[in-house]
Order: C-alpha cells, then structure tokens, then sequence
C-alpha cells in the first residue's frame, strides 16, 4: 500500500502555490499555473473557464485518444489563465487556454511554417481616421476559438500529453492524437491565418496589396465600401452602413463562432473614442500601463517629468562578462518592461501633423 503522507517537496511546492496566489491577488496579476489558481478565491471562476475551454475542444474535435507510435515525439500541454479587462481596468471576463508546449516540437518533423501576419498599427491608425473622417460605422467582433478552427496537415502526425488536472481515469496509456490546431504549437498561426484568409476571399474580399491582415469589399454602383482589419481573432470591421457589417458577421458565422458584435471602443488594449462633430480620434492605454506599473512593482512610484537622468550615459561596457554577472541579469526583466513600453509607444504615443486627425 503506497503511503498517501505529502512529502517534503510537496508541502513546499503547496506552500510557494499559495503564496503565490496570495501575492498575485493582492497585486490583480493572473496565475501562473493551476495549483497557484486553485489556491485563490477567484478559483470558481478560473475553474468554469478551464471546463469551458475544454467543453469547445471536444466540441470541436480537436483530438482523439490513441496509443502513440514507438519513439514519438509526445508535446506536453499546459494552462494559460488571462483575465480580460475593460477600459476601465477592471476584469470583463475570465479566459483559460490549453497551450501546447511548443519548444518540445521538432522543426520538419512536427511543423515547417512558422509566420502569421497581423495587421500594422499604421494600417489602423487610418481606417479609424478614414472612418471617423468619412462618418463610416465601426465595428468589432471577436472569433471565438480562433486558432482552434485550422486543420493540421494528414502529413503531420502531433500526439499531445492529457491536460494537467484533467485526465480522464479510462484512458490508460492512450495520449491525445491531435485533428486540429490547438494553442502553442509551432505551425499554429499559419494555419489560422491561411483558412481566415480563404474564407474572406470566398466572401467576395480583396486583400490589401500593402498589409495582408487587412481585406476590403467596395461595390461601386452601391457606393459601399467595407474594411476588415485583423489581429489573430480580433476584427475591426469599418463599413458604410451597419449592414454591410451585419452581412459580413453572418458570413463568417457560417463557418465558426462570432461574438461581441458592439461599436469600436477597445482594441488591443487601446481604448478607442471617436469625436465625429470635432473630426478627433482620442486613443487610451490606461488600463493597459496600470497593468504594466502593478507587473513590475511601480504603481507607487511618484511622478517625474523626466523619469531618467538625461547624464546618464549607457555603453556596452556595462553589460555583464562573467557567468555571475549573466545569472544575476536573468532575473531581471529588461527586454519585457522595454517591449511593453515600446508597445505603448506605438499604439498611442502618435501626432499627426493635420490637428483635427
């Protein structure tokens, strides 16, 4: 009889768990894995995405149980817990992905294609100042399960570990033989990308010759114009008439599921206001730098219109040399608080020498 008592390593791995849990409640920072979820009071709720997301994996038929051929290649898998929040910064919806772990593939053998265009932020920054000039609708709608709708080539065989958490006790040695794309794996973009783009162009759709996330319908002796700008499963659809994006909505319905069908008001983080009267665009990243400043301890900092020396002078000699040096700069998370910064850069800070644009 096994014995049941935790052992040491265990009480520690519960305790940092809790810990964990605690600290990234208090701070409104997402979990990191599912035993730090099940230790915070938001648990339910994390709980009822989890069953969801697995609820439209089987629907979808994204796997079926097999036993794994001898010497494959088995990708493990693992939660990704997202809390979505609204402009105001406070949490709209709980979202849970199964994510494969796509540094375990095999480069030409589990995939080859890699890329997935997503539309420029210069191409949106003018459809919403065209819209907004031209007095055209805006709109935007979310694909739900988006990656989940490519299809994996029958050339390409990828088994997958069970969800952590939740395997079923009747599948014995069987492993998941995946049908259809799921998130994290290598190829996963390109298939997404390459089925949307076949189905807009079925829809009657061109693609713009200068940014290929982005396709229009212009249907002249009607003097109808529809754009269609898309970031993986986000679409900002701008059309002359809320018809046209009515018609556009049920033909993509016909092929997965659409939602939150609203007016453009928050976009990739960026709170989007249009003053139609005035000819003004107001753009907002709020929400999204007081995410940045609770991330990165910051929140309490006081404010200082130039918040580094403008002395200090930075050189390649101040980056590290010795194997202690390098360890100690591991830890430090320059290049995610610069990508973040450079992100809120791009999408906001921008002047346009017309002043009512």
């Amino acid at each position: 009889m096994e014995d049941s008592t935790p052992t040491l390593l265990e009480d520690f791995d519960g305790l940092e768990a809790m810990f964990a849990a605690e600290t990234a409640d208090a701070e409104a920072l997402e979990p990191c894995i599912l035993a730090e979820a099940k230790c915070r009071p938001d648990w339910p709720h994390w709980k009822k995405a989890i069953e969801e997301e697995l609820a439209m994996l089987k629907k979808a038929g994204t796997w079926r149980l097999e036993d794994a051929l001898p010497r494959a290649n088995i990708i493990g898998l693992k939660w990704v817990l997202k809390a979505k929040k609204d402009a105001a910064g406070n949490i709209a919806c709980y979202k849970a992905h199964l994510v494969a772990q796509g540094f375990s593939q095999i480069g030409g053998v589990d995939y080859n294609d890699t890329y997935v265009p997503v539309a420029k932020l210069t191409s949106m920054h003018a459809v919403i100042t065209m819209a907004n000039r031209l007095r055209m609708e805006m709109y935007q709608i979310d694909i739900k399960g988006a990656y989940l709708n490519g299809k994996l080539n029958d050339n390409k065989v990828l088994y997958m570990q069970h969800p952590p958490g939740y395997k079923a006790p009747d599948t014995g040695t069987c492993v998941l033989h995946l049908v259809k794309t799921l998130y994290g794996l290598k190829q996963l973009g390109c298939h997404w990308y390459q089925k949307l783009s076949s189905i807009f162009l079925s829809l009657g759709f061109k693609q713009c010759a200068v940014d290929q996330a982005m396709y229009f319908q212009v249907i002249v002796y009607k003097g109808e114009l529809t754009i269609v700008v898309v970031h993986i499963d986000d679409c900002t659809i701008t059309a002359t008439t809320v018809s046209l994006i009515k018609e556009l909505k049920a033909g993509l319905s016909k092929h997965f599921e659409v939602t939150n069908l609203r007016e453009l008001h928050w976009m990739l983080g960026i709170k989007v206001k249009c003053d139609c009267p005035g000819h003004m665009v107001h753009l907002s990243q709020w929400a999204y730098i007081d995410t940045i400043l609770h991330c990165y301890h910051l929140s309490d900092l006081k404010l200082l219109s130039t918040p580094m020396d403008h002395q200090v002078c930075l050189s390649s000699d101040q980056a590290p040399t010795s194997a202690v040096e390098y360890a100690m700069m591991c830890d430090v998370p320059y290049c995610e608080a610069v990508s973040t910064l450079n992100w809120a850069m791009l999408a906001t800070l921008l002047r346009a020498k017309d002043p009512k644009v």
